[in-house]
């Protein structure tokens, strides 16, 4: 079995510009409601530059921004815009190091 950095990535990362910064997102897994199986969410890890700087962890509620399920790409990437800014806001510094940091938006 290989360690983690020598697999193969599961999703293919995706690039997004947010207030004057090029990242990189790529989708984690569902998250899905305890008993129904039901999504609700999706978890986004967002960086700079994957494992050089920062990792955000986002879970984002699909609720919290208007839509029941996963939302058509355009929507997407304005709800992902959005997620970013309020952990930009709530002092996530994308060109800093260390551990991850997890965000949850609140609200849209």
């Amino acid at each position: 079995m290989q360690s983690g950095k020598h697999q193969r990535r599961v999703n293919e990362p995706h690039s997004i510009a947010v207030d004057g910064y090029d990242l990189i997102w790529e989708k984690r897994h569902p998250i899905l409601v305890d008993w129904r199986r039901e999504v609700k969410g999706a978890s986004v890890s967002v960086w700079i530059r994957p494992g050089k700087t920062k990792e955000l962890i986002l879970d984002v509620m699909f609720d919290v921004y208007g839509v029941e399920t996963f939302p058509n790409p355009d929507r997407w990437e304005v709800i992902l815009r959005e997620a970013i800014r309020s952990a930009l806001d709530e002092g996530w510094d994308p060109e800093s190091r260390g551990t991850a940091y997890r965000h949850t938006p609140a609200s849209a």
